[in-house]
């Protein structure tokens, strides 16, 4: 058996379909839905036998995959994002790989120039802040297959609750020495409804300061963090992207 974690943040508009199309493709299988936003996702999934879990606060794309590795019940978490831009065979590939972590590179289809770029640099960006991450092609695919017991030793480790979590994720296995494997796929980008895209600064402007976070978390100045300084830095800026 294995556990596959969506989290849906104001999914309504895709979830219906994702759930459709997962449920169809992998079974028998444990879907949990980690929901914190506030539209009618709950509504639209309860007609579906999957584990819904609605948190009252905002829990960030990271907070919701976290929550949804701790919940599952078996050794094998697929964590995919809602929009599920993949196909089966895509998916296929990512089960029949053995790995304590397989991470997924898209041949993105459909993306707009001005995100190609940024996810071209920010790949760049990710490395030089992290040079043991230099062998990895992509860090943001959605798509990702997890061996929870090797999740739950780094949990403690995993601070990062936003966009970046995968990053987070993929620097915390590879520091533990665990088996990771990258896996090509297709990527269907979907740009009318995408999130990062209707907010491409702000998101931009966060994933730096969470790249940042992380570089000095794993640094001999790990305890700047809990800093007043630099939460009242940290919050400051948030507030003025809010």
């Amino acid at each position: 058996m294995l556990s596959i974690v969506i989290p849906a943040y104001n999914e309504e508009k895709r979830i219906r379909n994702t759930v459709q199309r997962i449920s169809s493709w992998i079974s028998p299988a444990e879907i949990l839905i980690i929901f914190d936003g506030n539209d009618r996702t709950p509504d639209v999934v309860k007609d579906f036998p999957v584990k819904l879990y609605v948190s009252n606060v905002r829990l960030g794309k990271g907070g919701a995959l976290k929550r949804g590795i701790h919940y599952s019940s078996f050794k094998k978490v697929l964590l995919v994002d809602a929009d599920l831009p993949v196909t089966k065979d895509d998916i296929d590939k990512v089960l029949k790989t053995d790995a304590d972590l397989v991470v997924t590179k898209r041949k993105i289809i459909g993306m707009p120039w001005k995100r190609r770029f940024l996810h071209k640099a920010f790949i760049i960006l990710t490395k030089i802040f992290f040079p043991s991450l230099v062998g990895f092609s992509d860090f943001q695919s959605g798509v990702k297959l997890i061996d929870k017991e090797k999740a739950l030793t780094i949990s403690d480790e995993l601070i990062i609750n936003d966009f970046l979590f995968d990053v987070n994720l993929i620097y915390a296995f590879k520091r533990r020495g665990y088996k990771i494997k990258e896996v090509e796929i297709s990527y269907i980008h979907d740009e009318s409804n995408s999130k990062i895209s209707k907010k491409l600064i702000k998101v931009i402007i966060l994933m730096f300061l969470s790249l940042i976070k992380l570089r000095v978390y794993y640094s001999p100045f790990r305890s700047i963090l809990n800093t007043k300084i630099f939460l009242s830095v940290q919050n400051y800026i948030l507030n003025k992207l809010r």
